[in-house]
């Protein structure tokens, strides 16, 4: 190989080694960027589920001895015709548990039906995060018992934690936050590869870390 030729291949892979070097940094600050500003889009929110799953995790600090409120509720006119029950009771259930969401703020996600057609009797149960009410319609008598409990409010957090009661909108809040703190991890464990001065310290904490949650899991299976 000529002088010159040996100068053009050197040249070469220096220009290579740097273009690739060049590309390795760009593709550092990038992931560095969006290490941060996914932190600070979750901020609040991985400090909602932090204290959630301590307060989740000791409830008994926290229970509600708030009784029940009970009140009765004269059935409107417009639901007092015993041919429409007859006829439809699910959606005149319907149209009833909206107009009482509507007059008296009775809310919740998960709702359950139960029509005794020989009593002429609607028994509707909502559940909603911290708390439920029960709904007993007596078509006969024109009355309606309400029945409802609240928990407090960090009973509602807590079951906005493990979306109990809570809803389509803010389950699907629950998928999008887990998969931008899957992402938060995973920037942070790709800046972790090129620091190889603290890198095996680093990765020995992460082994510590999870030798500590399986020996916990298998102490208390075995237990």
């Amino acid at each position: 190989m000529s002088m010159n030729q040996l100068v053009q291949t050197t040249l070469e892979s220096k220009l290579d080694t740097g273009s690739k070097s060049r590309i390795k940094n760009k593709s550092n600050r990038l992931i560095r960027t969006l290490h941060v500003y996914t932190s600070m889009l979750m901020l609040l929110i991985m400090l909602f589920f932090t204290i959630t799953g301590i307060t989740l995790n000791h409830r008994d600090w926290f229970s509600s001895t708030e009784p029940a409120f009970q009140t009765e509720i004269p059935l409107p006119d417009s639901f007092a015709t015993t041919s429409q029950w007859e006829s439809d009771p699910l959606q005149q259930g319907h149209l009833l548990r909206r107009w009482l969401q509507s007059e008296h703020a009775v809310y919740g996600n998960k709702v359950s039906y139960e029509w005794e057609p020989e009593e002429f009797l609607l028994v509707i149960d909502i559940k909603q995060p911290g708390g439920f009410s029960i709904i007993e319609a007596d078509i006969e008598s024109g009355l309606i018992l309400l029945e409802q409990q609240d928990y407090g409010f960090i009973a509602t957090l807590n079951d906005l934690h493990m979306g109990r009661y809570s809803g389509d909108l803010w389950s699907l809040f629950i998928d999008l936050s887990a998969l931008v703190m899957l992402f938060f991890t995973l920037t942070g464990f790709w800046l972790v590869i090129p620091q190889k001065k603290k890198r095996t310290k680093l990765f020995a904490l992460t082994a510590a870390g999870s030798a500590v949650m399986g020996g916990t899991y298998l102490g208390v299976m075995l237990l």
